[in-house]
């Protein structure tokens, strides 16, 4: 970023509409990242940096610093209108976790602006998807915390399954195998049941066992099994 052209721009007389954007990190869980802002400028989807950030209805507060206390737990509000972000919010453990970035500029360093300028940013706010706080068929809330932040936390941040893995595995739509969504790196050939013996045309249907994991990627290979299979073994 250029704090440097941000920090003359914030002593002019007059301001330029400040512009303000999102970007949530869904890689972790098979999605990608979502760039959206809160409104359309000019009547057209915001273009920063060759980015586009898709308008989106979702409020944000309490991203303010005050010196004073415990660090912001902003909040973002988002409606529960789109079903591709409300079907991965249900399948991606509630995106708890999730990278999300704040950015903000002048309108004017917007790729159609009058001084267009990728690095003309103010300081970025970098946060994580702390929990999810309230669901209706109306909205959905989550509470942010800052990185530094994570006083508690429990690792992996995720349900710990000794015999099951949580991958999400690829699926037959009567003609081929789909790779949607899928986080299971497996593509091979080799086709399995559930129960574990040798199926075909479409049959595969992964057990989730760490025996399933062998199966697919060879009993000495390396194994993506998304499990934890040493819980509960002592010495």
């Amino acid at each position: 970023m250029t704090p440097a052209i941000i920090a003359t721009d914030m002593q002019r007389l007059e301001q330029d509409a400040i512009v303000v954007m999102f970007e949530m990190d869904a890689t972790q869980y098979g999605g990608e990242v979502m760039r959206f802002a809160p409104s359309l400028v000019d009547g057209q989807p915001i273009m920063f940096g060759g980015q586009q950030y898709l308008p989106f209805p979702i409020t944000a507060e309490g991203f303010e610093w005050n010196g004073k206390g415990t660090l912001p737990r902003p909040t973002l509000t988002a409606a529960a209108m789109d079903v591709a972000f409300l079907s991965l919010v249900i399948s991606a453990q509630d995106l708890v976790g999730a990278p999300v970035r704040r950015l903000r500029t002048y309108r004017k360093h917007l790729d159609d602006g009058t001084d267009p300028d990728p690095e003309a940013l103010f300081p970025v706010d970098y946060y994580v998807i702390e929990r999810k706080t309230s669901q209706n068929r109306r909205q959905i809330q989550f509470e942010l915390s800052v990185q530094m932040d994570q006083e508690g936390r429990m690792i992996p941040a995720r349900q710990v399954l000794r015999d099951s893995c949580t991958h999400r595995y690829r699926w037959w739509d009567g003609t081929q195998y789909r790779y949607e969504g899928v986080t299971c790196p497996y593509a091979g050939s080799g086709e399995w049941a559930e129960s574990g013996s040798v199926a075909a045309g479409g049959g595969d249907r992964c057990g989730k066992r760490l025996s399933d994991c062998k199966l697919r990627f060879g009993q000495y290979g390396e194994l993506p099994f998304y499990g934890f299979p040493g819980v509960g073994r002592y010495k």
